[in-house]
């Protein structure tokens, strides 16, 4: 673990892949921070993503018992009374990539919880494997994006907890528009939609890094308030998503170095804004070429 926070501080201090968005990322959310404060963050966030991937490795070995021991549960009531809300039981849980947020599937089946995750699937096919093994014999369903509707139903009605990552852009398909630290972000619609629908409790619930070392917060809090499907259905939604968004936000305010800014939270614009967000890899390319040049280096 304390090899992985180092390789992740080298690579955020070198300038490594993706920092470059994570920067952006940092000074759309925070504008009245320095430079220096937005760099310490993103050293910070690298080095938690670190030791998060250490995790991750040492899971599937024998240390495995003494990284989910270090985990304490807390707010589980919450969790509790949304379940017994509902006649399935289901719950839709609310979550990001925040903490170490494998270790925290991990640590949930563990205690007993049936916990469904919904992910992204891997390009890499191998490391996709791998995952998904580990998730299953850790007592973890895994349903993929994309094609992960009707097994979320299926598995709310079996009163299953479907947890879902809900930190990323989406596309203009599948997504709505609802603020994120100020800023319109194109919003995955399909949980608030499944919540308003069915009547199922959304319950945030994060999970927290203690310090630097191996301990961990997994933290329920009270269930949303989810308006159902009225007669203005998108306005309900946008409100909805508002509140899915804004517990999201909290806990990042609350410990940013613990998010991970390494995603384009903000690359789908509304239709009709100018500008880009992010830099275009050619555009990048082009700057580079041009101070080249202007440093005379050009030729080199």
């Amino acid at each position: 673990m304390a090899i992985g926070g180092a390789v992740g501080r080298v690579v955020a201090r070198a300038r490594g892949p993706r920092t470059g968005v994570a920067l952006r990322n940092l000074e759309i959310a925070f504008p009245a921070w320095s430079r220096a404060e937005r760099h310490r963050t993103l050293v910070a966030s690298f080095a938690n993503v670190g030791r998060a991937i250490a995790e991750v490795a040492l899971l599937t070995g024998r240390h495995r018992e003494q990284i989910l021991d270090a985990v304490r549960i807390e707010g589980l009531e919450h969790l509790v009374a949304a379940q017994r809300s509902t006649p399935q039981g289901g719950v839709i849980l609310l979550t990001a990539h925040f903490g170490s947020w494998e270790l925290a599937g991990a640590a949930l089946a563990r205690s007993g919880i049936p916990l469904s995750v919904v992910h992204h699937g891997f390009e890499n096919a191998q490391l996709g494997s791998m995952v998904t093994r580990w998730r299953h014999a850790g007592g973890m369903q895994t349903l993929e994006l994309g094609s992960a509707g009707l097994g979320a139903v299926r598995a709310l009605r079996r009163g299953r907890v479907v947890a879902m990552l809900f930190d990323q852009n989406a596309g203009r398909r599948e997504g709505r528009f609802a603020p994120f630290f100020g800023l319109d972000a194109s919003t995955r619609a399909g949980p608030a939609l499944l919540a308003m629908r069915l009547g199922i409790p959304v319950v945030p619930a994060f999970f927290w890094r203690v310090g630097e070392g191996p301990r961990h917060v997994a933290r329920f809090l009270p269930a949303l308030e989810i308006e159902p499907a009225a007669d203005d259905a998108e306005r309900s939604l946008y409100r909805n998503l508002c509140r899915m968004n804004g517990a999201i936000e909290a806990a990042v305010r609350e410990a940013p170095d613990q998010w991970t800014w390494i995603h384009k939270r903000w690359k789908t614009r509304p239709e009709g804004e100018l500008g880009a967000i992010y830099l275009a890899r050619h555009r990048l390319r082009r700057r580079l070429r041009q101070w080249l040049a202007r440093a005379g280096l050009s030729g080199a």
